[in-house]
């Protein structure tokens, strides 16, 4: 089950970590974060994006990680990304251009839309990115 608008607030009041966070970026199914620095992405290239926000995620919930729509539009991807329950740091999010035009990301640009869905038994996270910076 994907967490809609008012579901994702009162996590936020509870478990859910997004730091920094505007109310704004909770979205009607989601939450959009935004890129950590300026990025320039040559055609035919990818690169890294790092969030500026730094996540947590409880166990009971997993999170499905989209580039927003306005950036598919313009020949940019992201290979289907999944963060695990338990999850703590800053998302880093491979971003590959497919058009023939360089993409410049400003620093604090909205990029990355989350899908928040419920999870019944996870194995917490405790991989090599956790709390990563």
């Amino acid at each position: 089950m994907i967490l809609g608008h008012f579901e994702l607030l009162k996590r936020l009041q509870n478990d859910l970590v997004v730091n920094p966070l505007d109310l704004d970026q909770v979205r009607e199914n989601g939450i959009d974060l935004n890129i950590s620095e300026q990025l320039t992405i040559e055609p035919k290239a990818f690169a890294l994006a790092k969030t500026r926000e730094w996540v947590e995620f409880p166990t009971d919930l997993v999170v499905l990680c989209n580039l927003r729509s306005t950036y598919a539009r313009k020949g940019l991807l992201i290979p289907p990304t999944v963060v695990d329950a338990e999850f703590k740091g800053k998302l880093v999010i491979e971003i590959a251009n497919f058009s023939d035009q360089p993409y410049t990301f400003k620093q604090g640009e909205r990029f990355l839309h989350l899908l928040v869905e419920k999870c019944r038994g996870a194995k917490p996270y405790s991989g090599k990115y956790q709390r990563q910076t």
